[in-house]
């Protein structure tokens, strides 16, 4: 009897799930029919996060944080070719679309450097693109603007100068304006020849056509962290009967405080967030977002910003999540969290809203989406998201992830188990105390890096230079194509012997020195075939992509254990 009245207690707390509100579309679809009215096509992309591979040695940088934030230290070969991995992508993918969009964090440690790479990757898609900003795109580590810009400094150290949100807005709009699109060139007559105003907003003439409908920004290089990037951009088909869909891009880095890794204590109130953990939008962005909501031509709209929803601050969520919900806008599109994942949100009256965050294209599973809008006359709209990832893709190409191309394990530049210095309990400590705890009229204290950070940037370091090692033998250069030697070689041997040099030299100053100079090298120079003769570059480049994503999934399994995408076993050895 106690077990029946058990039970009936038990099944007393269950509640069904509610009848859901907003599902997929199961109904026969078929684009090409001729009812069917489409809008134009984009390519999402996120979170690529280039490093900055020539950085002094960083606090954050050891087995420590490394335990907090996975991404603090990534497999050597991953931060080598993740713009390789990014290029093919856009290679493949950009010519089926019309426009690019990227959900921010294109930068690691935000510096000049790091975006002078990134623009130059993006210009090989050969289509416009446009990009909302992430934690990472102007705040150190994508987590918080430092008192004492020493440590910032040495995260840019060989890569030019810091990128704070200001410079952040001022690159971007020189980016911008080099694009083909006729809203991009008429915002470029708009703004004449003079130095780019601090405050600044624009919408598109009617007529003008292209994708930049409206963009506005506001620059304080007094506090940068309150400076804001706002953009609409237009996907409607050439058609006069296309349904009309406006992509708006949010900005979620403007903050009304100085971010910080921790919120001192002795404020009666964490008024200041850290980047990487919480987005924030101020009044003057969301009023001119709502603005551009009311004077537009109506039709169907959808928000895309780089942090979550759910990551935002309260008064931002509230204030974004009343827009989303009185003007009836669609669904949100994020990223930030390197996973992706579709989301419901019960806003108060009207249907679920829905969020579609996107995965990083360098972290596992490497993914991006490609976004486009259908409808017929009088009927709902329909959005096809469609999801790809890099290993899928590769595998569908072929000449990819040969076996004599992977590492063999206890190779000096074996990913699985490089490097990266002792974990150090006191530096959380460090840490704590700095951030935390320290009275703000006693000053910033700066918390330098310690032996373990050292170690690890070596080690780093080391396992560049040994993959640059296996680069250039299973590779040979062409020296008839006149290569950008390193100073003082003239041939491969001349190279492996300085690489071999560096790599044991316990000055990390040396291996810094090397790496500066075999980044131009490798991606200037063109190889071949000993034997045949014939040219090597393509095999090159698809080795390169290999590496990464065999990099990036050793990153997420943390290990050579088997994933459910396996379908070859070793059982092994003959």
């Amino acid at each position: 009897m106690r077990r029946v009245l058990l039970l009936a207690l038990f099944a007393g707390c269950v509640v069904p799930d509610p009848e859901p509100r907003f599902t997929p579309a199961w109904e026969p679809f078929d684009p090409q029919g001729k009812e069917w009215r489409t809008t134009r096509k984009a390519l999402l992309v996120a979170d690529c996060q280039f490093h900055n591979l020539l950085s002094k040695p960083l606090p954050e940088r050891s087995l420590t944080m490394k335990a907090l934030v996975g991404t603090a230290i990534r497999p050597p070969q991953l931060d080598l070719f993740a713009r390789d991995a990014l290029s093919w992508i856009l290679a493949e993918e950009a010519p089926q679309a019309d426009f690019v969009l990227h959900l921010g964090d294109a930068l690691d440690l935000a510096c000049t450097g790091e975006w002078e790479t990134f623009v130059a990757v993006m210009g090989g898609a050969g289509k416009p693109w446009f990009m909302a900003p992430g934690n990472h795109d102007s705040f150190y580590f994508g987590v918080y603007d430092p008192r004492d810009r020493q440590i910032w400094q040495d995260a840019a150290d060989g890569a030019g100068e810091i990128m704070t949100k200001d410079r952040f807005i001022r690159a971007y709009v020189a980016a911008l304006l080099k694009q083909d699109d006729p809203g991009a060139r008429a915002l470029g007559t708009a703004l004449g020849k003079g130095a780019l105003p601090a405050s600044f907003e624009w919408r598109a003439p009617a007529g003008t056509g292209g994708f930049l409908d409206a963009i506005a920004w506001r620059i304080d290089e007094e506090s940068p962290w309150r400076s804001f990037l706002l953009q609409k951009i237009d996907m409607t088909g050439a058609q006069p009967d296309d349904p009309h869909v406006s992509v708006y891009l949010l900005d979620s880095c403007q903050y009304a405080q100085r971010p910080e890794l921790a919120p001192n204590a002795w404020q009666c109130y964490p008024l200041h967030h850290n980047c990487g953990v919480t987005g924030e939008m101020l009044p003057d962005q969301l009023r001119t977002l709502r603005g551009w909501i009311e004077g537009g031509p109506g039709g169907h709209g959808v928000l895309m910003c780089h942090h979550p929803f759910s990551s935002l601050s309260p008064r931002s969520k509230s204030s974004l999540g009343w827009l989303w919900r009185e003007y009836a806008i669609g669904m949100m599109v994020t990223a930030h969290t390197h996973d992706g994942y579709f989301r419901h949100y019960d806003l108060g009256s009207g249907p679920e809203r829905i969020e579609m965050n996107i995965g990083s294209t360098t972290d596992w599973p490497m993914e991006w989406r490609t976004l486009q809008a259908y409808a017929q006359p009088d009927g709902p709209v329909y959005i096809r998201a469609t999801r790809h990832t890099l290993v899928e893709a590769l595998r569908e190409k072929g000449g990819f992830f040969l076996r004599d191309w992977e590492v063999p394990i206890e190779a000096p530049d074996d990913y699985r188990h490089y490097k990266q210095g002792e974990a150090a309990a006191d530096m959380l400590v460090k840490y704590y105390f700095a951030h935390h705890v320290r009275p703000r009229f006693l000053g910033p204290e700066r918390v330098k890096p310690n032996e373990a950070a050292r170690d690890t940037e070596r080690s780093v370091k080391d396992t560049m230079l040994w993959t640059y090692d296996r680069l250039v033998r299973t590779f040979p250069t062409d020296a008839a194509a006149s290569p950008p030697w390193p100073p003082g070689c003239d041939s491969d041997e001349a190279v492996l012997r300085k690489i071999e040099a560096a790599a044991k030299e316990p000055q990390l100053e040396s291996k810094i020195a090397l790496l500066k100079e075999l980044g131009p090298f490798e991606r200037g120079r063109h190889t071949i075939d000993p034997k045949t003769g014939e040219s090597t570059d393509d095999a090159r480049f698809r080795y390169r992509i290999s590496q990464a994503a065999w990099a990036s999934r050793f990153e997420k399994a943390r290990g050579r254990r088997l994933r459910v995408e396996d379908d070859l076993i070793r059982v092994g050895e003959r």
